[in-house]
């Protein structure tokens, strides 16, 4: 039956259309790809038509179909085919352009070990030696592994302290019989021991500053023991490994031929340890432009023992502040780095907006006495009204968080290729963190308004928690917060809230000032496969988080914090790239009875969310525990310039069943790129009508 098939191939390919040639093939679309198989059939067609650079669906190019051929000879002489032949090939043109390819493949006979014989040059354990080996007589003849058996012979040698020791591979065919004979010719030549180790800066003006007892320490060898070049290999991994130096070299130095010690030098070329940089910068945001400055500073070998210590610090909205960190790289030989940090920093995170808390004594005197609807309405609705007035109202004002925080973190950074970059930690946290309105403002009052056919109903948390925002300090002293006077220093003239404003005093920034100690767990992924971090023109990124906080103090409130972030870029062409991003987040207090802390509550808006509004603008009133962002970039490069269209969108929302879709915020817009030496960004965003004034963003770099 296989016979017939053959014999009736190349009817059926006939029949189909006219037989051509490879002259007249060329440029062809190739509609298929078959195999005629004359004798034994080592491998399944898709195997054989993936080896292949002609491809079905694509043009037929002639240099590429003869290497094809020559490729699948290659592959079947692997296999210990040698006598393999393609008879033929058969190329029909079926219409005017659809091309369909036969390929007729005669494996012959395969050949097979008559003998593996090894001959040494000196007394050596051959049973080890055979132990090695992959090949024995009868088995398949396969070239590929006898090199990998002449490689694994060599590697066992040196090994075992045969520094010199040589193995030749010698191959006697006999094409009648298909058999062929392995010889190997092994000399192990004198056994090797570690010598002295040297250790030598590869810059003779300029001493190590690495100390030595460091170096040692990456040493997987020592004087004395049997001469292993894969401890000379892990020597050099390790010391790569500690970031310290530019240049490695390992070398054995020359000895006699009856010396059996080999001494070992290092030599070593260090990087520049010690890093200063400062850069000063403006922040454009709409017509809002603003200088600041950033300095990193670094010693990278701190007292020679490879330590790192630095400091971080800026000056300018929207942060400032400074870090200051220590780290120690490959802890205990692990390849986990501890980085211990301390910092204080501030950030003016632009509106926030709060319910009202009726149940704060000082609130309610000061709302009832200076609003004039809820006065009036308190005499004549009563108290139970005007809570429910107050609990419907919200503030929303301008504010800066204060943040202390003390943080241990072991990471690990390993690579997978070609699966990318991975990097995972733990890091602990302890976190004091303040947010309280700017002083010198106003806060925007959004009284309720009744309506005499639906009410609002009260949050189910206010903004403390029923948590004392002072600490337990009397933030009026001795005076009596409840009398005449509510503010402690009266008005030059009186001011009514109902007109939506209310001046930011000392009493109303105390008031609004949101405080929280918390201890943070947090374990975080990463996984990058982008060809550029900065740049990225292909390839994906996803970084993950999980955070179980613990409030110290208060309600003493358990926090369970994820965020999740994928970035896809994709080539469009040879110019045009699809970026996409996709963030989300989620946040809740493990105790409902229980508020959330400012501190953990989501909010997007501005450049590194949605370009276009305030920055975190996007928020909900009383605290956002669900975020959702999505970014969209098509960027078009043409030499060192680039164009960018974006649109960006995001939604915050206080509980996950008011999630909408339609509910979220947009910001759109254009932007030009600058990729040469330091790579520049400028984007115009909007958000609404493009007839508005648009929100200029100046920086460094793609947006994501």
């Amino acid at each position: 039956m296989r016979l017939l098939f053959l014999l009736l191939l190349p009817v059926l390919a006939l029949a189909q259309g006219r037989e051509i040639t490879l002259a007249e093939a060329q440029g062809k679309k190739v509609k298929d790809i078959h195999f005629a198989h004359l004798n034994d059939k080592p491998f399944k067609n898709p195997d054989l038509r993936a080896a292949m650079q002609t491809r079905e669906g694509e043009p037929f190019q002639r240099r590429f179909f003869r290497a094809d051929l020559a490729v699948i000879k290659d592959q079947y002489r692997g296999e210990g085919y040698l006598d393999v032949t393609i008879p033929g090939k058969i190329l029909v043109l079926e219409g005017e352009h659809d091309l369909h390819l036969t390929i007729r493949i005669d494996s012959k006979v395969r050949w097979l070990i008559s003998d593996v014989v090894l001959e040494l040059a000196a007394p050596c354990d051959t049973t080890a030696l055979r132990q090695q080996l992959q090949l024995v007589p009868g088995g398949v003849y396969r070239y590929s592994q006898v090199v990998q058996d002449e490689r694994q012979l060599q590697t066992f040698l040196n090994r075992q302290g045969y520094a010199r020791a040589t193995v030749q591979k010698d191959l006697r065919q006999d094409p009648i019989a298909h058999r062929a004979e392995v010889i190997y010719r092994v000399d192990p030549g004198k056994k090797m021991y570690f010598g002295e180790v040297h250790i030598a800066p590869g810059d003779t003006l300029h001493p190590l500053h690495t100390r030595t007892s460091l170096i040692q320490r990456q040493l997987t060898f020592h004087p004395g023991e049997l001469f292993d070049p894969e401890q000379v290999t892990r020597t050099n991994a390790n010391l790569t490994r500690t970031d310290l130096f530019r240049g490695i070299s390992i070398d054995t130095l020359p000895v006699t031929a009856e010396d059996s010690l080999q001494p070992v030098e290092i030599s070593l070329q260090e990087k520049r340890y010690r890093h200063l940089e400062s850069n000063a910068f403006l922040n454009i945001t709409g017509s809002r432009i603003e200088p600041g400055l950033s300095v990193n500073l670094q010693h990278r070998n701190w007292l020679g023992r490879g330590t790192r210590l630095g400091l971080d610090a800026g000056l300018g909205r929207p942060l400032q502040g400074g870090t200051v960190y220590l780290s120690e790289r490959n802890l205990f030989r692990s390849g986990v780095d501890l980085t211990l940090s301390s910092g204080l920093t501030n950030e003016w995170a632009g509106a926030t907006k709060v319910y009202a808390d009726p149940s704060d004594s000082l609130q309610f005197v000061l709302l009832t006495a200076y609003d004039s609807i809820l006065n009036g309405s308190l005499l004549f609705a009563g108290p139970g009204f005007a809570s429910e007035y107050i609990a419907a109202s919200t503030y929303r004002y301008a504010s800066v968080e204060r943040l202390w925080q003390y943080t241990s973190t072991l990471g690990k950074t390993w690579e997978k290729q070609p699966a990318g970059q991975y990097q995972t930690d733990f890091s602990v946290a302890w976190n004091q963190a303040r947010t309280q309105p700017e002083l010198h403002g106003n806060i925007e009052y959004n009284p309720f308004e009744p309506d005499s056919t639906a009410t609002t109903a009260a949050p189910t948390d206010t903004s403390f928690g029923g948590d004392d925002p002072f600490g337990g300090d009397d933030p009026f002293d001795s005076d009596d917060p409840f009398g005449t006077d509510p503010t402690g220093t009266p008005p030059a003239s009186y001011v009514d809230y109902s007109d939506g404003k209310i001046p930011i005093d000392r009493t109303w920034r105390q008031l609004l000032t949101s405080r929280s100690n918390t201890l943070n767990f947090t374990l975080r992924f990463q996984r990058d496969t982008r060809n550029d971090p900065i740049a990225a023109s292909r390839g994906t990124f996803l970084r993950s988080s999980v955070r179980y906080a613990i409030q110290i103090g208060g309600q003493n409130t358990r926090v369970l914090d994820g965020d999740l972030e994928a970035r896809l870029y994709l080539p469009l062409g040879r110019s045009l790239i699809w970026a996409q991003s996709l963030r989300g987040g989620l946040t809740a207090s493990l105790r409902k009875e229980r508020a959330l802390p400012q501190f953990y509550w989501k909010e997007f808006g501005g450049e590194g969310s949605v370009r276009g509004v305030g920055l975190n603008s996007i928020q909900a009133t009383g605290g956002g525990r669900v975020g959702l962002n999505l970014r969209s970039e098509l960027r078009l490069k043409v030499r060192d310039f680039g164009l960018v269209l974006f649109w960006d969108r995001a939604g915050v929302w206080r509980h996950t069943g008011q999630t909408n879709w339609s509910g979220m915020v947009d910001g759109y817009g254009t932007g030009l790129r600058y990729t040469l030496g330091i790579p520049f960004r400028l984007d115009f965003g909007w958000s609404g009508s493009l007839a508005a004034q648009p929100v200029i963003y100046f920086s460094i770099g793609q947006a994501f």
